[in-house]
């Protein structure tokens, strides 16, 4: 009599890890980050809930996963558009259009709105070591814009020079300015948007972009 011994099935654990990365994805789109728990992620992926905690032993650690998964996605999906070449008719346009990838214009962008926003309010929760990263992220793109606009060479990519202050003062005071303008006219696009159309936001951003252009705008 033979008897023949079972192989185990191999499980590729970051394979598992990724697909329950794409999983939360999908859950915050649909029902934000309070969707994200052990259970919710179970449902999504029909796996069990005894599967789940072998990755991940509590809601806080997938959590987690989530928040770099979204992250990840977020640089993905955003920074080869803000890379492409643009024709634009001033430095200004070409700045505007670039910011504009930031704003929650469209659908796309506004999926990507909701998912900077399931992060942040996951780090509100969870001070890191080195601070927000999407905050980080954020301020080193509007570092750079700020940069070409004021006649500075940007630094491409997202490399550590990217998130060093900038040798001229004028340009982090107008990245910190064009941060807290974005942020601002995102909530008002998402909040009132009867009131702030996406056409009346374009207009909005140049016009603020104008300003930073301007000496008494830097101190002068």
């Amino acid at each position: 009599m033979c008897y023949h011994t079972a192989v185990p099935r191999l499980v590729d654990h970051e394979q598992r890890r990724a697909e329950i990365g794409a999983a939360a994805v999908r859950v915050i789109l649909r029902r934000g980050l309070d969707g994200v728990t052990i259970r919710g992620i179970a449902a999504e992926t029909g796996w069990s809930t005894g599967s789940l905690r072998h990755y991940f032993p509590d809601q806080d650690a997938l959590r987690g996963h989530a928040a770099a998964v979204v992250t990840r996605t977020l640089r993905e999906r955003v920074h080869p558009r803000l890379s492409r070449p643009r024709d634009a008719d001033s430095v200004v346009d070409g700045v505007a259009a670039i910011v504009e990838e930031f704003l929650p214009l469209d659908d796309v962008r506004r999926e990507e709105y909701a998912l900077w926003s399931a992060v942040v309010a996951w780090e509100r929760g969870h001070l890191l070591e080195g601070g927000s990263t999407i905050w980080k992220d954020q301020r080193a793109l509007y570092r750079q814009c700020v940069a070409v606009l004021l006649g500075h060479e940007p630094v491409h990519g997202i490399i550590p020079e990217a998130f060093r202050p900038h040798d001229d003062p004028a340009v982090e005071t107008g990245a910190a300015l064009l941060h807290t303008f974005v942020d601002g006219l995102a909530s008002q696009i998402l909040n009132t948007p009867g009131e702030v159309t996406p056409a009346h936001s374009a207009d909005l951003l140049r016009e603020f972009l104008h300003v930073l252009t301007t000496p008494t705008s830097r101190g002068s």
